[in-house]
């Protein structure tokens, strides 16, 4: 594909043109990515556009996990978007119920409800070169776009473990993303398997309710102290009357959680910071062999930092009983931990991670002109030029792609970004009569020596540790590595050099519709 003049575009034959239902604009997915994509699209006065969602609700993540005891792990005035702050957080570290009705609150926002399709889960995307255009696949028919937006998210569909005898398993076994609520854990033996950011949460809700809870670790974490500050009410008041009151707030936070991203590449940041965590270790676990059975042999940040107060201390209620090594085998109503140690439970908790990069469902589903998937095009290398685009799928953006996400601040940082750069290309493109864009394979390259070398350098290779980040070699392919704001100035505007581009009078070339009025929505839609 090479740059040209504009030109009229010959007549096509009805079946290459695009259906009926056809939009400038697909985003799939309505969690934060895509509700974010969608407002920046709304601000730069692009309308033709529609967010497809395979569930009922949107909020993603917080709309999936309710699993007791669910919240985030981020200051919460870093959870929400700079220019749609919510003053009525009630802790600094909110609780998930909240940050859903946050979502639920940024969709109600300039009409963004009305562009989401409910039940429409995407089965295949297609590139069709002949109609330059976007062919999509979901459960109630076929839509086309000009330009397609993914937005599946990075920890949207549960990693479910292989082992030998799980599936035989004759009580309720199921994934904390998935939490069975018809399930009573009072006086009930539970397994928790795995103990990463939600098991952590999951453990002290659930070990006072439990006859016995049996917690299977394959390596511990670093549990770092949190900070807790119930909003007093003044000060809630004194955020709802000042916008610049909270962009104080998020400033002061943001700058803080970069200096502590920075331990990435600082070896004496590192330091310090796991001697916090070794003392909390020590000051809430006395008995010494669990104290070192819960202590991480791996550099701070190698793995995602996890923060509580009552995990620990839950480890050492007498119902409560840590194996190590990670679950074997079930036998029947019988878990096999990895250092050989046995439990008969009633309930299994999975908490086993998520399909990310190459085996997430959406990789598998975006294919381009030649019926080749984006995750095959990856193999074990996951990559994209700004963690957004790849050769061979044009007009295609991802968000919280390869390389394009933080573990130590918000990733609403990156998803605001991201969006804003898609509509930026989605104007430019209309602004200059552009058909398609396809990042050129040499950019793509460069940027992936450049991220590779830089990573190289990280805890995210360096610490130790095997985590989620990494691929079957050890190299990071999931985290930015260097500070959020560098990755924002990059995706400041979108450019047209590092595209090959192709022009004409329809598809995205064509000049923007008109805003049109829209559907006032006072209540979550369904369907």
């Amino acid at each position: 594909m090479t740059s040209e003049a504009p030109r009229p575009a010959a007549a096509r034959p009805a079946s290459d043109r695009p259906t009926s239902d056809h939009h400038r604009v697909i985003i799939v997915g309505a969690g934060f990515s895509g509700l974010t994509a969608g407002l920046a699209l709304l601000r730069r006065e692009v309308h033709d556009f529609v967010i497809l969602e395979r569930t009922d609700d949107v909020g993603g993540v917080w709309r999936d996990n309710t699993y007791p005891g669910v919240g985030v792990d981020t200051p919460s005035p870093l959870y929400q978007l700079r220019r749609l702050t919510n003053p009525d957080w009630s802790d600094l570290y909110a609780k998930g119920h909240e940050v859903l009705d946050y979502s639920r609150t940024l969709a109600r926002t300039d009409g963004l409800l009305s562009h989401v399709r409910f039940h429409s889960d995407v089965e295949q995307a297609r590139w069709d070169p002949d109609t330059r255009c976007w062919r999509i696949r979901t459960g109630r028919g076929e839509v086309t776009a000009d330009v397609l937006v993914s937005a599946a998210g990075l920890v949207s569909d549960p990693a479910m473990p292989d082992v030998p005898g799980l599936s035989r398993f004759p009580g309720p076994a199921f994934h904390s993303s998935r939490w069975d609520h018809d399930v009573d854990l009072d006086g009930k033996r539970v397994a928790v398997i795995g103990t990463g950011a939600s098991a952590i949460q999951i453990v002290p809700a659930i070990q006072p309710l439990v006859r016995e809870l049996h917690v299977v670790q394959r390596t511990p974490a670093w549990v770092m102290p949190k900070p807790e500050r119930p909003g007093a009410e003044k000060l809630r008041r004194a955020l709802d009357a000042s916008p610049r009151l909270r962009r104080l707030q998020f400033d002061v936070l943001y700058a803080g959680a970069e200096v502590l991203a920075s331990a990435r590449r600082s070896k004496l940041l590192r330091e310090g910071l796991m001697r916090v965590g070794r003392r909390h270790l020590a000051e809430q676990v006395p008995d010494t062999e669990l104290r070192a059975r819960l202590t991480p042999d791996f550099e701070y940040l190698c793995k995602r930092p996890l923060i509580s107060n009552s995990y620990l201390p839950a480890m050492g209620e007498p119902n409560t009983t840590l194996h190590t090594g990670g679950l074997a085998e079930v036998r029947g109503a019988c878990v096999v931990a990895g250092d050989g140690t046995e439990a008969e439970v009633d309930v299994i908790v999975l908490n086993t991670g998520f399909q990310i990069g190459i085996t997430s469902p959406i990789a598998r589903r975006i294919r381009d002109a030649s019926g080749t998937s984006l995750s095959e095009h990856w193999g074990d290398q996951p990559r994209a030029y700004l963690g957004m685009s790849y050769p061979g799928f044009p007009n295609f953006f991802l968000t919280q792609g390869p390389n394009a996400t933080s573990g130590a601040s918000s990733t609403l940082l990156f998803a605001e970004a991201q969006g804003r750069y898609i509509a930026d290309a989605v104007v430019t493109m209309a602004r200059e009569g552009i058909e398609v864009t396809d990042v050129r394979p040499e950019v793509e390259h460069r940027w992936t020596r450049r991220i590779r070398r830089r990573s190289a350098r990280t805890v995210y290779e360096r610490g130790g540790c095997a985590s989620y980040y990494q691929n079957d070699d050890g190299v990071n392919v999931v985290m930015w590595p260097a500070n959020s704001a560098e990755y924002q100035l990059r995706t400041r505007r979108f450019k047209l050099a590092p595209f090959r581009t192709r022009y004409g009078p329809r598809g995205a070339g064509r000049p923007l519709e008109p805003a049109l009025p829209l559907p006032r929505t006072d209540e979550l839609a369904v369907g």
